[in-house]
């Protein structure tokens, strides 16, 4: 399944609601990742956003930072529609440019001063697809420039990811997710996301030019890390 059928309009539409019962401390990640950020960049910052979804990434970090502006690029039309109109109606048309593709669609001479890719790179396989996002995000930002990861993670097979993929369906469970939509969401996850261990994440991090990558966020499956471009 390509990002245009798992993202269609359909999905699309109720991704944000979703998203917040599907992912514990979902706003917490995205409130780290901003203050994390805010650490180094400038008051006029030019943001990539890898994975801009229905918007609310940038409109959030466009409201806490009046001057900085983001690139997003997203490989679903339906998704980006939506952002765009969200993004207006919060008076950031003029700060934002929200394109349907991946970044290494980007030109090459475009130069960021910080990027994020949220829950992004599992979808791809660790074929080489994974390398190629981090180098394709790398070879954009300038030295020295910090870059957010949030991912699902782990090997599955092992214990410790049978007890959190357990744990994690229960906790959908008592958020209020319908118990079919959890079972179907997690049957198809094998199909979706390519798990990888922590440990090849940091060695992606490493091939690609990233340095100094610590983890900030930890959630179950899901965990993030803040690296900086060489």
């Amino acid at each position: 399944m390509n990002a245009e059928e798992r993202f269609n309009e359909e999905r699309a539409g109720r991704y944000d609601a979703d998203i917040h019962k599907a992912i514990p401390g979902y706003e917490a990640l995205h409130g780290m990742a901003g203050a994390l950020l805010r650490l180094d960049l400038r008051e006029d910052a030019r943001v990539l956003v890898v994975g801009s979804g229905t918007g609310a990434e940038i409109v959030g970090l466009g409201a806490e930072e009046p001057g900085w502006s983001f690139t997003g690029v997203d490989p679903s039309g339906d998704m980006t529609a939506i952002a765009r109109r969200r993004v207006a109606d919060a008076g950031l048309a003029g700060r934002a440019d929200l394109r349907v593709g991946y970044a290494h669609d980007l030109a090459p001479g475009e130069r960021y001063d910080a990027a994020t890719a949220i829950l992004v790179m599992h979808f791809l396989p660790d074929d080489g697809q994974k390398l190629e996002l981090l180098r394709a995000v790398s070879s954009r930002l300038e030295p020295g420039s910090p870059f957010i990861l949030a991912d699902l993670h782990g090997e599955p097979g092992s214990a410790w990811f049978e007890r959190f993929f357990k744990a994690w369906k229960l906790y959908q469970l008592s958020r209020g997710r319908g118990h079919e939509h959890v079972e179907e969401q997690l049957r198809e996850l094998p199909q979706l996301v390519h798990f990888v261990p922590e440990q090849r994440i940091l060695e992606l991090f490493d091939e690609a030019g990233f340095v100094e990558t610590e983890r900030f966020y930890a959630a179950l499956l899901f965990g993030g890390w803040v690296a900086r471009k060489a």
